[in-house]
């Protein structure tokens, strides 16, 4: 069993920076050294080039039909949890805090790439994924979701931050599938708050 206690040190670590106000120090500083790569360099042939090489390179030329591929005969398909907390945990001190709605997008893509048709099917590819057991809660005036057992949250300490941006961005795309409309997806409840499920509340802009 992989011990998460050095984990769990980093999310404190990361809350009390952000709360002192060194992840924006570390921001600046990034900002600061990526002018100073960019200065003198007025051309802007080279700076859209130079833009498009970036694309690129991070891109990489693979759909998520491809990525289910899997040869691990001896190991499997599935790892610890602890593997997919800490990867999501180091792109959101990477990015900080501010850019969490970078992990929704990436979690809305994935989302809709599932092209699921129905309620039914979102909650059975959440459960057969291991991201959650998705129970319908409240469908009038708002659509209210919960998710149980939530892959990155469940068990952590409460630490007042509602932490499944890229859980609520998967619930979105599927049910853009679903519903063939854009919606918001937010959270409302989460296991990082002290609560014993993480609760989402689905919103479709411009209605009530």
């Amino acid at each position: 069993m992989v011990d998460i206690s050095n984990f769990l040190k980093k999310i404190f670590k990361l809350k009390k920076d952000r709360e002192d106000g060194n992840l924006e120090k570390v921001q600046m500083a990034t900002n600061t050294r990526d002018q100073q790569d960019e200065k003198g360099d007025t051309d802007p042939s080279n700076k859209e080039e130079k833009s498009k090489s970036t694309y690129k390179r991070l891109c990489l030329p693979l759909n998520y039909e491809e990525l289910s591929r899997v040869d691990r005969p001896t190991l499997g398909r599935y790892v610890d949890v602890v593997v997919f907390r800490a990867f999501v945990f180091s792109i959101i001190k990477y990015l900080g805090f501010n850019s969490t709605h970078k992990i929704y997008s990436a979690g809305k893509g994935f989302g809709k790439s599932l092209r699921v048709r129905t309620m039914d099917d979102l909650i059975r590819y959440f459960r057969e994924l291991g991201i959650g057991i998705v129970e319908v809660v409240e469908k009038n005036p708002v659509l209210r979701i919960r998710i149980y057992e939530s892959v990155f949250c469940s068990g952590f300490p409460n630490i007042g931050e509602c932490v499944c941006h890229y859980e609520r961005g998967i619930l979105a795309g599927c049910l853009e599938n679903i519903l063939n409309k854009k919606v918001e997806v937010v959270e409302t409840r989460c296991c990082a708050c002290g609560d014993d499920y993480c609760e989402f509340e689905v919103r479709i802009p411009g209605e009530r």
